[in-house]
């Protein structure tokens, strides 16, 4: 079923749960591998910093962007198969939650190496489920990141003249990041592998949504994309 504006309504709720998952890494990322795994806009700024500052370069940075590309190669393989939008995006998020599960295992295991492996795991994973996001083409969540949804939000409001479409979806997108970041900030003050399950565990949460069958509480959904 879809709405109004074109959306699936459980692609957005799916979404909505990955930005969830975002807040939480990128947390995680910033507070205890000193670089971001998924946003790559400020990992580019934070390696500019150091050289400006004539601080020693990052090699994590170059690590993160890297495999961050190879992950987002591999979503738009995947993304490009013969299925469904719902289906293609659900067996993505599947495979990232499962790869994010991974990680947590290899930060618990505390190899040698331990902050590259997961830094480079993860940064696979964010690239595969940015590929996801994006084929979803729901408006202002190609990425889980809050610039667009605010802007969206001042853009598109009565004040501006719009008609204020998809107010709630966005409200509830930015709330979902700001929420997982304080959840990945404290859960990771005490267990970052616990932190980067819980996020591996929300991703598989919104893939399973896409493979649900239709069911009357999943109607409720659209209001999610209300015009």
């Amino acid at each position: 079923m879809t709405t109004r504006a074109g959306h699936d309504p459980r692609l957005v709720a799916a979404i909505i749960l990955v930005t969830m998952a975002m807040g939480m890494l990128d947390a995680v990322s910033l507070l205890h591998l000193k670089i971001f795994a998924g946003y790559m806009t400020a990992t580019i700024l934070l390696m500019a910093v150091h050289i400006a500052t004539s601080e020693t370069v990052v090699l994590s940075g170059f690590e993160a962007i890297g495999l961050y590309l190879l992950g987002a190669v591999t979503g738009g393989r995947l993304t490009r198969r013969d299925r469904t939008v719902r289906y293609a995006v659900g067996d993505i998020l599947l495979r990232v939650g499962l790869l994010v599960g991974l990680t947590a295992l290899v930060w618990a295991a505390n190899p040698p190496g331990r902050t590259y492996i997961t830094l480079g795991l993860l940064a696979f994973a964010m690239g595969m489920q940015t590929s996801a996001t994006r084929h979803a083409r729901v408006a202002d969540m190609s990425l889980p990141a809050a610039t667009m949804l605010l802007h969206g939000l001042a853009h598109n409001s009565s004040i501006a003249g719009g008609s204020n479409p998809g107010t709630w979806r966005r409200l509830a997108a930015i709330g979902s990041l700001f929420v997982g970041a304080v959840i990945g900030t404290l859960v990771s003050s005490h267990s970052i592998s616990l932190s980067i399950a819980i996020a591996g565990a929300t991703i598989l949460s919104a893939g399973t949504l896409l493979y649900l069958r239709e069911h009357g509480l999943l109607v409720r959904l659209d209001s999610l994309t209300i015009h």
